[in-house]
């Protein structure tokens, strides 16, 4: 019987007085993306040369300026790819490209031929450190190991010297399983890499630590980094990076706290693509940084373009819930969410001033404008949603500002509509319901303006209202009245109509759809019964506001009449 337990807790780094979690990023490592590399060897089918090539130049427009663009000792299309790169010179000045290669002299021979040519490159190189690798995949001592890599190493500075590229290139270098592996042997390893190497200066030389696996919590991840800030002597003339992948679900995070362990650049893919979980998503990490008031240097206001290319070349659909790329990540279908988002953006000026910031917004990390997302998505119904959310659809996308004491009647009717499909309502089907229930309201009462004068013939400071009103019994009724204004005259000829309940007019308030002569108004109408403690509302819309103010009383007097017939 097997004694050890299945799976045992990372041994916890030996470090103490640790720094990181006191630090604060301040300003953006380098984000260097590997997904024509990394990301594409993943892929059920992975990229062709033409796609490669559009996907480059999408990197370079969103402003990456260190692209890893391939293994070009894998296959005859990573080499061809990288040699129309140069040979048509689609590489930007500012931008350098990193071609990859194992420990291995025909690999890095076929490597280096396909970067001839080029101003400037990097040559990344990679063995794998640890005990798991050592022992069981390649049967080798320490000794042996460190000499294999420096062999390696030593084996690209020789290629690149006959190829007259040596000066025009830098050189990384990886140790794969980092976080698996033996600090103090990583730490050795990057002196003896760093010498055979042999050209000075941060920008020739990166040494980049993989957690090529995530067997590590984030917060091990980084005492591992710090350790070897701690101890390794060239860090002035290295560039310190580093790779996570997500098989716990930390790489973001990893990435962050290695960050402030002393991390100055990052590889990662858009989205997240690669083997098994994916490498770290540089997307999420770039746009944490910006919620955080980062400068990052990259452009992402195109993200759903950005989203729907890497959909079509991976064939793998993004998850609705991913971090800033999915479709529901700005969507609240919570009552209580939707009625805070409204308010919030109601406010936006208000919320700047107080918090000395240009974005703060209830449940809204980001502003949806700066990766290209509208407003119009941010709140959708479903039989979980409330009055906030209903009032925010039909201002937002209709234009129609519901007052605060309706909001709770309409959401009513839109719930009950939602319960009883069982799903999500679109703005369309929202606007219907309130239409239909109330807005176009059939019943007992259709009321027609016949007249409205001022003077009125009895006085000169009262407005006279003639109304034409037919009730369910098809009587026609002619009545009119005066008042002062003509909303309170149409109210009292409709008391004088035979049968008609007693009511009064309690809440009244309309404003403009549209701008200019062509605009329509919409009048909100609350009446009162003498049956009934509740208001009763109606809404009415026309070109005049004070047809629409009688169209909104019978909108509410007909729905008074559906209330009671229901209640039977």
């Amino acid at each position: 019987m097997n004694e050890y337990p299945k799976y045992r807790y990372p041994e916890i780094p030996g470090i103490e007085n640790r720094v990181w979690p006191t630090r604060k990023i301040k300003r953006m490592p380098k984000i260097v993306p590997v997904d024509l590399r990394d990301g594409n060897q993943a892929f059920a089918t992975p990229m062709d040369v033409e796609t490669k090539l559009k996907y480059f130049e999408m990197l370079v427009r969103i402003g990456f300026r260190e692209i890893e663009v391939g293994f070009p000792a894998a296959s005859s299309e990573e080499y061809n790819f990288i040699r129309r790169l140069i040979d048509e010179k689609r590489i930007p000045e500012e931008v350098r490209i990193v071609v990859f290669t194992a420990a291995k002299e025909p690999l890095i021979e076929r490597t280096v031929q396909a970067i001839a040519g080029i101003q400037r490159a990097v040559v990344h190189c990679y063995v794998a450190a640890s005990d798991l690798h050592r022992e069981f995949v390649f049967h080798k001592t320490t000794d042996e190991l460190i000499e294999l890599a420096v062999n390696g190493t030593k084996m690209v500075v020789n290629a690149l010297k006959r190829n007259n590229l040596y000066e025009k290139c830098a050189y990384e270098f990886s140790p794969e399983e980092f976080s698996d592996s033996d600090p103090g042997l990583i730490v050795k390893l990057a002196e003896e890499i760093r010498k055979a190497w042999g050209r000075s200066g941060k920008e020739n030389f990166i040494f980049n630590l993989p957690a090529t696996v995530e067997r590590r919590p984030p917060n091990q991840f980084a005492d591992l980094i710090e350790l070897f800030t701690r101890n390794y002597s060239g860090l002035p003339e290295t560039t310190l990076s580093i790779h996570t992948h997500n098989d716990q679900g930390c790489a973001v995070a990893a990435a962050e706290l290695a960050v402030l362990a002393g991390a100055e650049r990052i590889e990662g893919t858009l989205g997240g693509h690669g083997e098994r979980t994916g490498n770290m998503d540089i997307v999420t990490f770039a746009l944490n940084m910006t919620a955080r008031g980062i400068e990052t240097g990259l452009d992402f206001h195109h993200l759903p373009e950005i989203v729907a290319f890497i959909e079509q070349v991976s064939g793998i659909r993004t998850d609705p819930r991913h971090p800033y790329t999915g479709e529901l990540v700005f969507t609240a279908f919570s009552g209580t969410h939707q009625d805070a988002i409204r308010k919030g953006l109601a406010q936006r000026k208000a919320v700047s001033d107080y918090f000395h910031q240009g974005w703060k917004m209830p449940y809204l990390l980001l502003d949806p404008a700066d990766i290209g997302r509208g407003y119009e998505g941010l709140v959708r119904i479903n039989s979980q949603s409330g009055k906030g959310g209903v009032a925010y659809v039909l201002e937002s996308v209709y234009g129609i500002s519901l007052p605060g004491a309706m909001q709770p009647v309409v959401a009513k009717a839109v719930q009950t509509e939602a319960e009883r499909r069982g799903g999500e309502l679109v703005p369309e089907e929202v606007h219907r319901i309130f239409l239909e229930h109330f807005v176009q309201v059939s019943g007992p009462f259709e009321i027609e303006v016949a007249r409205i004068r001022r003077p009125s013939q009895e006085d000169s400071k009262m407005t006279e209202v003639e109304l034409n009103v037919r009730t369910h019994s098809g009587d026609l009724h002619t009545v009119s009245a005066s008042a002062p204004g003509p909303i309170e005259a149409a109210v009292n000829a409709l008391r004088t109509v035979p049968r008609m309940p007693d009511f009064q007019l309690e809440s009244y308030s309309e404003h403009a759809l549209g701008n200019g002569a062509g605009a329509t108004a919409v009048a909100f109408i609350g009446l009162r019964f003498s049956d009934d403690a509740s208001l009763v509302f109606g809404v009415g819309m026309d070109g005049n506001v004070n047809l629409a103010a009688v169209a909104g009383i019978a909108s509410a007097l007909n729905r008074k009449s559906i209330m009671e017939r229901e209640k039977r």
